[in-house]
């Protein structure tokens, strides 16, 4: 009779069981049911709530409302455009919530949409590829939104093109300790449309040792432009008005001294007119009208001409004479003139955008030890001048520029009219590219480089009508690949939908007849 080393069931040895050798182990074990039991009671709670919430995201009505209210949207933007301009309609509308949460949701739709018909058939892959498509297309434009660029630069046979002048504004103050090296001590973005400065609630801006702070801002100004007789300032320059006129032309303008003795230009193609301390000692080369401010009620005047073996013109002039220049028949006409004046500009807001609004700030400047507080104004685009005790402080109010990593160089414009007229047909510009040598631009001929695209947009020209300037939209846009797939994803799926359609309608009449001949 054979026997074992086994131990009953009943009898085992207690030593033997993990509980026994481990007390804790008991406790562990019920833990990890427990906590087995409130995953598994949890996601039976939650499961329904999942497929309740994606059914809702995954609605038509839903998708409905959603089209609806960016129909709305969309609507409104084209009014606020219409009313301002296309800045404003991206700032209020297209980039702001208003537009964001819904084009959010309607993403969520198309997600939850695709989620709902899961697992995929075969029949589902053109309604696959066009939410897809959608979602894809709607991403190329996040990354352009975020990532691109979209600005101009102008071009003269004198300046090349270095950077892009884009939307944003920047605040910038640079100091001087001798006026001759500038070293950035501020500078900010600044969006005075969304957020304007108010006196009650300036934008305050650091300096060392002086008080300057934006008190003012208006997204669209006129700007005024008054020219104050000061008598008592020995130092302060001249200021005049005058015209220029003949058949072709009329100019009005203002002209004055940076200060008592100084020269001051202004240029009219072939010609110029400028008002000096001392008339010189040789003859200009070129059309010219030189003007000395002299005490009293007249100027001395001197007429020099291009052309060789005609003498200089000299005379004195009040308000309200005139002279003839003796070339292109071109009179000058006196209208005011004021020995010592000092400029005061101002801006005077509008409630719309015209062709000569420009968005402008006040700003206020108390120098150390000084109780008086300056105020001055400034327009987009410009620089100020203030001074300090030791320090020399250059404030600019600018769009952003954003550097290109390359030169383009204006070489030839060229300018087509309309028959009889001084209207542009076309335009283009010939330029020179780093890297790539001579190019042209034209109104349909882009020109592509290192990422950028270059389109002709127009030109600037002189009183006379010549183009002076030319002027290229720059955009680069990182978004576009995307944009492309998206939009080839959604014809894709559309095409396949409408060829699913057919051949399903085709296999419907197919099964119609053969039950119709079976009969």
């Amino acid at each position: 009779m054979s026997t074992t080393n086994e131990k009953p069931t009943g009898d085992a040895d207690p030593s033997a069981s993990p509980t026994a050798s481990n007390p804790d182990s008991s406790t562990g074990v019920s833990t990890n049911l427990k906590r087995e039991n409130f995953g598994r009671v949890a996601l039976r709670k939650l499961l329904p709530i999942w497929r309740r919430s994606i059914k809702f995201l995954a609605s038509l009505k839903l998708a409905v409302v959603i089209i609806m209210i960016l129909g709305g949207v969309t609507a409104y933007g084209t009014i606020v455009e219409a009313q301002l301009d296309a800045a404003a309609a991206k700032k209020l509308v297209y980039a702001a919530p208003l537009m964001v949460i819904p084009l959010l949701m309607l993403a969520i739709s198309l997600i939850a949409v695709m989620i709902d018909r899961w697992p995929w058939q075969k029949k589902h892959t053109g309604f696959i590829l066009a939410h897809i498509g959608i979602l894809i297309l709607m991403l190329g434009q996040w990354v352009t939104n975020q990532f691109g660029v979209d600005g101009s630069v102008t071009l003269t046979r004198e300046q090349p093109g270095k950077s892009i002048t884009i939307a944003p504004t920047d605040l910038t103050v640079f100091s001087s300790m001798d006026g001759a090296r500038y070293a950035s001590i501020y500078s900010r973005e600044v969006d005075f449309f969304l957020k304007p400065a108010r006196a009650d609630s300036p934008l305050v801006i650091p300096l060392p040792d002086a008080d300057l702070k934006v008190v003012e801002s208006h997204a669209y100004a006129l700007r005024d432009q008054k020219f104050i007789e000061t008598p008592e300032n020995a130092q302060a320059g001249a200021a005049l008005r005058f015209q220029l006129v003949n058949d072709q032309v009329n100019v009005t303008e203002w002209m004055l001294q940076p200060a008592a003795g100084q020269i001051e230009t202004k240029e009219f193609g072939p010609a110029q007119i400028s008002i000096v301390g001392e008339f010189p000692r040789e003859l200009t080369s070129r059309n010219a009208i030189l003007l000395k401010p002299l005490d009293g009620e007249k100027l001395a005047y001197e007429v020099h001409t291009a052309r060789e073996g005609v003498k200089v013109k000299r005379g004195r002039l009040k308000a309200g004479e005139s002279l003839l220049t003796g070339w292109m028949k071109l009179e000058f006409r006196l209208l005011k003139y004021l020995p010592r004046a000092r400029e005061e500009v101002r801006y005077i807001p509008q409630d719309r955008p015209t062709p000569i609004t420009n968005a402008a700030i006040r700003v206020e400047y108390r120098a150390p030890g000084e109780a008086q507080v300056k105020s001055q104004w400034m327009g987009l685009n410009s620089i100020l001048k203030l001074f300090s005790n030791d320090q020399v402080y250059v404030v600019q109010f600018a769009n952003r520029r954003v550097p290109l990593g390359f030169n383009v160089a204006l070489k030839k414009f060229e300018i087509g009219r309309y028959q009889g007229t001084l209207r542009a047909a076309s335009y283009q510009s010939w330029v020179s590219v780093d890297g790539l040598g001579e190019r042209l631009i034209s109104m349909n001929e882009p020109l592509k480089h290192a990422g950028y695209t270059f389109y002709q947009a127009s030109f600037e020209s002189d009183e006379q009508g010549r183009p002076v300037a030319s002027i290229l939209s720059v955009n680069r846009d990182p978004g576009r690949s995307l944009k492309y797939l998206g939009s080839l994803l959604i014809v894709l799926g559309t095409l396949h939908l409408f060829y699913l359609k057919r051949r399903t309608a085709r296999a419907a009449a197919t099964a119609e007849s053969k039950a119709s001949a079976a009969t």
